[in-house]
C-alpha cells in the first residue's frame, strides 16, 4: 500500500470520527428538540420516534402564558436569577482573577508554586465535600435563600479556573512587551490595563464566557441554598417539572432546551475568542 492510499484511509477514518463527534454531540439536543413538540401521548409511545403531530403549546406556556402555572412562574423568574449570578459571579471573577493570575504569572514571591497548586487543588475538590461546612457557616450569618449565597459559592470554584487558565496565557504574551511600557514610563498597573490586558483580549474574553457556563449550569448548590420560589435558578427551576405525583418530560424538555440558548448564543458570538484563547494559553506555562 503506498503513501497515497494510506493517506486517504487516514482521512477516512478522521472524517469519520468527526462525524461521530459531532453526532454525540448534537443528538442530544435535537432528541430534546423533538420531545419538546411532540403531543405527549407520542412522546411517551416507545413506537415513535419522529413526531406525526407538532405542537407548541409548551413554548407558548413557558414563554407567552398570560395566565402562568406555579411552575412557570418559577422557570420565568429562574432565567433573571440565572442570569444575575452567572453575570456577577463572572466578573467578579474575572477582576481578580485577571489580578491574582497576573501576579503569579510575572512576580516573583516565595511560596508562589504551593499557592498556585493550592488554587488548582480547591478546584479538584467534589462539590458534594464542601456542602455541609458551607451550609454551617452561611446559616449561622443568615444569607440562606439568597442569590448573594449563590454568587459568593459560584465566585470561590470559578476563581480557582480562571486563574488557573490566565496564569497559563499571561505566560505566553511576551515579557518584551511590558518592559517596553515601562521604559516609556508606565506604571505596573498601566503595563496591565493598557498593554497586557488587550493583547490577552482573546483569553480573558474565552475564560469568562467557559467562567459564565460553569456558574449558568450550576446545580447541587443552588438546590441545596435556596428554597423560594423567587431565589432558585434554571437547573433547579427546570428539575421541578418533574414531581412526585409524574414526572412533565415534555416540559422538562423544553425548559431545558430553552435553557440551554443563552449559553448557545454566548458560544456562537464568541467562538472565535474561545478557540483562540485557550490554544495560545497552552503554548507557555
Amino acid at each position: 500500500m503506498n503513501r497515497t492510499a494510506k493517506r486517504r484511509i487516514g482521512r477516512i477514518f478522521l472524517y469519520l470520527a468527526v462525524i461521530l463527534l459531532v453526532l454525540w454531540t448534537l443528538l442530544p439536543i435535537i432528541w430534546m428538540f423533538i420531545s419538546s413538540i411532540i403531543t405527549e401521548n407520542e412522546l411517551l409511545s416507545s413506537d415513535k420516534i419522529l413526531p406525526t403531530a407538532i405542537t407548541w403549546e409548551r413554548y407558548k406556556m413557558l414563554l407567552w402564558d398570560k395566565n402562568p402555572t406555579k411552575q412557570v412562574v418559577v422557570f420565568r423568574r429562574a432565567i433573571i436569577n440565572s442570569c444575575i449570578v452567572a453575570g456577577v459571579t463572572t466578573a467578579i471573577s474575572l477582576v481578580f482573577g485577571a489580578a491574582a493570575s497576573y501576579a503569579f504569572a510575572r512576580l516573583r514571591f516565595r511560596m508562589k508554586n504551593p499557592m498556585l497548586f493550592g488554587v488548582m487543588f480547591f478546584q479538584l475538590l467534589p462539590p458534594i465535600a464542601l456542602v455541609i461546612p458551607y451550609y454551617i457557616m452561611i446559616s449561622r450569618i443568615g444569607m440562606l435563600d439568597h442569590l448573594g449565597t449563590l454568587i459568593l459559592i459560584n465566585t470561590n470554584a470559578v476563581l480557582a479556573y480562571v486563574i488557573w487558565v490566565l496564569n497559563g496565557y499571561f505566560k505566553s504574551v511576551p515579557f518584551e512587551l511590558e518592559e517596553a511600557g515601562r521604559v516609556d514610563g508606565c506604571s505596573w498597573s498601566q503595563v496591565f490595563w493598557k498593554i497586557i490586558m488587550p493583547t490577552a483580549l482573546p483569553g480573558y474574553v474565552a475564560v469568562g464566557v467557559l467562567a459564565f457556563l460553569m456558574a449558568w449550569d450550576e446545580f447541587l448548590y443552588a438546590l441545596i441554598f435556596t428554597t423560594s420560589e423567587t431565589s432558585k435558578t434554571l437547573p433547579v427551576a427546570v428539575s421541578e417539572f418533574g414531581t412526585k405525583y409524574g414526572i412533565d418530560y415534555g416540559m422538562m424538555m423544553t425548559a431545558g432546551l430553552l435553557a440551554t440558548v443563552v449559553p448557545l448564543i454566548l458560544a456562537l458570538i464568541f467562538q472565535r475568542y474561545i478557540v483562540g484563547g485557550l490554544t495560545a494559553g497552552a503554548v507557555k506555562g
